[in-house]
């Protein structure tokens, strides 16, 4: 499959931290005032029930994403439920901020992870959310292969390929003037953030630009399948496929049908 070259700033080594941090408090909190994490969380609730696991390890979790807003749903549901964010660039502010709002319900691990490599100490039900299409297929096949390798279960949500429609309001608040609207709301309050959004108005370029690159990256079911199809031989369950409009959600789910994570 092919995929478009071109690149995101917040996947630059060298970006600046503090306008990539404003950029991905921006996302959470464009995840939670929209709800379209909302099919998520029936799908990761029934995924941890089947393979009877009470921590999640989130991967790729820029400020945090939806993770609090599924963290809050999932024990409304009654699951006695752990998050733990990680990154490779950790928004250490935005992870504080979620184990504050949770009581520590959703914690956090301070130093880089790599989501090809993940470390052996790190255990639990493997997420991405809104992650994936920042990797390339041979790297996505790498997530996968280091959950097998691990016998990890994990699950991957982002946002549908075209020619599923775009979320209105989500490309909305994308764009320069949303994000202008925006950033006073979001919090944690940064006096950073108010600086590249409208002294030097920065924040407003790099989040359009990466919400219209990210656009053209998304993964569609077709390709998610290409990928699973190319991996060793597994005893994995596979569930892939996309909610339909408004949420526009493309999963994929996978667990061992036996040893650690397997299914009842």
């Amino acid at each position: 499959m092919k995929r478009p070259r071109l690149f995101e700033f917040e996947d630059l080594s060298w970006f600046p931290k503090s306008i990539r941090d404003a950029g991905t408090d921006l996302l959470r909190f464009k995840w939670e005032l929209t709800g379209l994490y909302k099919p998520i969380v029936a799908r990761l609730q029934d995924a941890l029930i089947k393979t009877c696991n009470e921590n999640v390890l989130d991967l790729g979790s820029g400020g945090g994403g939806p993770v609090v807003a599924i963290y809050e749903d999932l024990v409304r549901a009654g699951l006695n439920v752990r998050i733990t964010l990680t990154d490779r660039f950790p928004n250490l502010e935005a992870f504080k901020y979620a184990s504050e709002r949770t009581n520590g319900g959703v914690a956090f691990v301070a130093e880089p992870v790599d989501a090809t490599r993940v470390p052996p100490h790190l255990s639990g039900f493997r997420t991405l959310f809104g992650t994936l299409h920042h990797f390339r297929p041979d790297t996505v096949r790498r997530i996968l292969h280091d959950a097998m390798v691990s016998r990890r279960p994990i699950g991957m949500f982002d946002f549908s390929a075209f020619p599923s429609p775009p979320p209105l309001l989500m490309f909305l608040l994308s764009t320069p003037p949303g994000v202008l609207m925006t950033v006073p709301f979001v919090r944690p309050f940064r006096w950073s953030r108010l600086f590249w959004a409208y002294m030097i108005p920065i924040l407003p370029l790099f989040v359009s630009w990466d919400g219209q690159v990210s656009g053209l990256r998304l993964y569609s079911v077709r390709e998610l399948r290409e990928i699973v199809a190319s991996l060793p031989s597994n005893d994995y369950a596979w569930e892939i496929g996309s909610e339909p409009f408004p949420r526009c959600i493309t999963y994929l789910i996978a667990y061992p049908r036996t040893g650690p994570g397997t299914v009842l």
